[in-house]
């Protein structure tokens, strides 16, 4: 570990709503810095970015509602719910203020909370881009958002081993580097009886991917908070003129290249933590 880097905490609160929420924290100087993952991801996965942050920001990544070793109660996994189960752990935990980023899943999370909670964030970051079909809802875009859902809930989650587990992942995620697909294995999943199984629910993580076919323009039209569209340079799932049209729909949003494809947080640590440092340092001053 290099100097810069800091010791995380693991930890567990209970919410106001029941939710068992299980979280990582870096300890730091303000700002803090809210790290939300995506569908079927997991807190840690925020590890390398954290450390290459150094001591720049207070940092808690969680283990969201239906992942990790948080809770998995019922409830419809909208980007409405998830965005309450967050203002809750930031009254449960003390964060006044907070500038939030998140992938995917967590970037519809932090849109509704942008928009919803106004005085708790500084800014959003949305991590490899927000999708185009929570914006542009057609029938072309629904139909992937549908088969995304079907797929996660015909999903293999139980292996006969971690060396079966590991292969499942290489297939399943062929752009990812071999270090990412390890960490997945070692932090995403749990030894059973009979081998190891996945840390997240695919049922309610199936409900959750159907949300993205929800329209989150009214979000954006509602927040005031600085925003920016981190995208991948060699995404390949938001264009450059994609993004800058969606960037459109914020009253202060920018968009900003980093080197990697949509995973920036496994393909590109340092890259990211430079964007989100440069990012948040505008955004409080604003």
């Amino acid at each position: 570990m290099s100097a810069s880097a800091r010791d995380f905490q693991d930890k567990t609160v209970s919410l106001a709503n029941g939710l068992k929420l299980h979280y990582y924290e870096w300890p730091g100087p303000r700002p803090n810095l809210v790290l939300l993952h995506p569908s079927s991801g997991y807190g840690r996965m925020w590890e390398e970015t954290a450390r290459a942050l150094g001591s720049a920001f207070h940092v808690y990544a969680l283990d969201q509602r239906g992942h990790g070793d948080s809770g998995r109660p019922d409830g419809d996994y909208s980007a409405e719910e998830y965005a309450d189960d967050l203002h809750l752990f930031f009254r449960q935990v003390g964060i006044d203020r907070a500038i939030v980023a998140g992938q995917s899943l967590g970037g519809r999370v932090g849109q509704v909370f942008a928009a919803v909670h106004p005085g708790e964030i500084q800014g959003l970051g949305l991590v490899g881009g927000p999708h185009v079909s929570n914006f542009f809802p057609t029938r072309e875009e629904t139909i992937k958002v549908l088969n995304a859902a079907h797929r996660m809930l015909e999903s293999q989650t139980e292996f006969a081993s971690r060396e079966a587990a590991l292969a499942y992942l290489r297939a399943l995620r062929p752009r990812d580097q071999e270090s990412a697909l390890r960490h997945r294995l070692e932090h995403n999943f749990v030894a059973t009886a009979t081998g190891v199984a996945v840390k997240y629910d695919k049922v309610r993580v199936a409900l959750g991917l159907a949300h993205m076919a929800d329209e989150l323009r009214k979000y954006a039209a509602r927040a005031t908070c600085p925003v920016a569209i981190l995208r991948g340079s060699v995404s390949s799932e938001l264009t450059p003129a994609q993004a800058k049209e969606i960037a459109g729909c914020w009253k202060n949003a920018v968009v900003i290249d980093v080197e990697g494809d949509y995973a920036l947080q496994m393909d590109n640590p340092a890259g990211l933590a430079r964007a989100l440092s440069t990012f948040a340092a505008q955004a409080v001053r604003d």
